[in-house]
């Protein structure tokens, strides 16, 4: 039998389009749906607008506002661990949102180990310290990329007018590009390995960390609900994680949030 091919694929199309709109049709909250969990928020009945934000999530509906009200609503419930998670993924979407940011550090004013958190210091020196904290990969890759161009066009117009004498500081500045790219490269690498960092969030209100994974291990640490930590490694139901002092304790799994 023969098969058309075109109408094969245009059915073949069509099935795929109804199949993708009927997967996401659920994805945006309708207006009813927004309508209600304002009203269970204006009757202070925060569970039930938790469960329902939860829902849009499950769905894949990820919005910085949804987290946002997420964190809100688990603070006002006093799950401070909860609220912290759901902000910090309002953040990862919207780094610069001043709103989301300024909640963020009230946030941290109530965790109980707030020493513990990175303090921003804002200095010049930073910027070139710990570029991570003010640096895209991407920004570091332009930086590098124009640099490489002028150091080529450098060395390009040096063997051009060499004769000439015009080029008498040409060692001392390629120098100083060499210095430039090799700091360059040297900082790209410290962008990307900090961004592979995992964070996640301590949920348990007062948790144990153990020098090994298991109960039997020596207790090294305690912590508390809301302290963001890096995620290290996993056996079982334990996690490896770190301070952001540098220690390294292994903890429950139900004590600590998913990754952000």
């Amino acid at each position: 039998m023969k098969i058309n091919w075109k109408k094969y694929l245009g059915c073949s199309f069509f099935i795929h389009i109804f199949l993708i709109s009927s997967l996401f049709a659920n994805q945006i909250p309708s207006q009813n749906d927004i309508a209600e969990v304002n009203r269970l928020v204006e009757k202070k009945n925060f569970s039930e607008a938790i469960d329902i934000y939860s829902d849009w999530v499950a769905l894949g509906f990820k919005s910085k506002w949804i987290f946002y009200n997420l964190g809100l609503l688990h603070e006002n419930m006093g799950n401070i661990g909860y609220a912290m998670f759901y902000l910090k993924k309002a953040e990862k979407i919207a780094p610069d949102d001043a709103l989301i940011n300024k909640r963020n550090i009230i946030l941290q004013e109530k965790i109980k180990d707030k020493f513990m958190i990175p303090i921003e210091n804002n200095r010049f020196s930073d910027l070139f310290l710990k570029p991570w904290d003010y640096w895209s990969l991407k920004e570091v890759s332009i930086f590098l990329i124009i640099n490489l161009w002028i150091c080529c066009l450098y060395f390009l117009l040096f063997k051009v007018f060499s004769l000439s004498g015009i080029f008498k500081f040409y060692k001392p500045v390629l120098f100083i590009q060499v210095g430039l790219i090799s700091f360059l490269l040297i900082q790209s690498i410290r962008v990307l390995q900090n961004n592979n960092q995992i964070e996640a969030i301590i949920l348990g209100d007062v948790v144990e960390l153990y020098e090994g994974a298991d109960i039997l291990s020596p207790k090294i640490q305690t912590v508390h609900a809301g302290l963001p930590v890096l995620f290290e490694d996993k056996i079982g139901d334990w996690i490896k994680i770190r301070l952001y002092n540098g220690q390294v304790g292994w903890l429950k799994k139900s004590q600590l949030s998913d990754t952000i």
